[in-house]
């Protein structure tokens, strides 16, 4: 229970912090929009506020996290882990520290197993990565033929689709693009596919993450949660941001669709 309390105490400190941060990220919105220029003198300094602002809420998470530990009793609480009904050992050892006999298992074995289970979860990430990269690069050059000629251009799997058109930011619409369902499938169909692709992607790295732990052997349950967090979150960590990252840094085009 004590986890779950500090969660949604984490939840709470970080919500009241982001209070301040809206409210100057606001005042800094409006100067934007009164002046009419997006690169407003005010970004370089929101952009320092920022920093600090994340400094502070971790300092005074520190402070609040040992408040609540002591105010709980848990402070300097250590929970002794014992070994998942799951572990398969190899062997019985002496334990020094209990002196009883427990369950051993060679650490060069679980090494060797994760050996094969990083490649796979990278890998997995990085086809997953090239995927979204080349959808994006897809449905820009698409826009870009279709507004230039009116007609849709083909899906390449291609990598050199990747940032080769920059995306259209204005275009002028008309009736006859509203009814033309080529125009409804690029600028809905692509990210629509993309929304119902990533989860069935999650799902199954999920149950590959599941059967790598397993195969690793990890003796206690922290350790289990570990290495599933591990594998998961790198896979969710690409994925989710992959556009932000695309639109901002690859996304510039060799071609300017303008």
């Amino acid at each position: 229970g004590e986890k779950v309390a500090f969660y949604f105490a984490w939840l709470q400190h970080c919500s009241f912090h982001l209070l301040y941060l809206s409210f100057v990220g606001a005042i800094v919105f409006i100067c934007q929009l009164s002046s009419g220029n997006w690169d407003h003198p005010l970004r370089p300094f929101f952009s320092i506020f920022v920093m600090i602002w994340s400094f502070v809420v971790m300092v005074t998470w520190r402070r609040r996290s040992n408040f609540l530990a002591y105010q709980w009793g848990t402070l300097d609480y250590q929970e002794e882990e014992i070994a998942r009904p799951e572990f398969k050992g190899t062997e019985y050892r002496v334990c020094p520290i209990t002196n009883t006999y427990v369950m051993y298992y060679p650490p060069w074995k679980r090494w060797l197993k994760m050996c094969v289970s990083i490649p796979l979860t990278v890998g997995f990430t990085i086809v997953t990565l090239l995927g979204i990269l080349i959808l994006y690069g897809n449905r820009d050059v698409m826009l870009a033929q279709y507004f230039a000629t009116g007609h849709s251009y083909h899906i390449s799997v291609s990598m050199d689709v990747i940032g080769q058109t920059a995306p259209i930011l204005a275009v002028e619409l008309n009736k006859e693009h509203l009814r033309d369902p080529d125009f409804w499938i690029i600028i809905i169909g692509f990210p629509t596919a993309l929304g119902l692709i990533l989860p069935l992607l999650n799902f199954c790295l999920r149950k590959v993450s599941l059967w790598l732990n397993e195969l690793e052997n990890h003796r206690t349950e922290a350790e289990y949660r570990t290495h599933f967090i591990i594998k998961v979150f790198a896979f969710r960590f690409v994925c989710y941001f992959a556009a932000l990252y695309y639109y901002s840094f690859i996304g510039v085009g060799t071609t300017d669709p303008q």
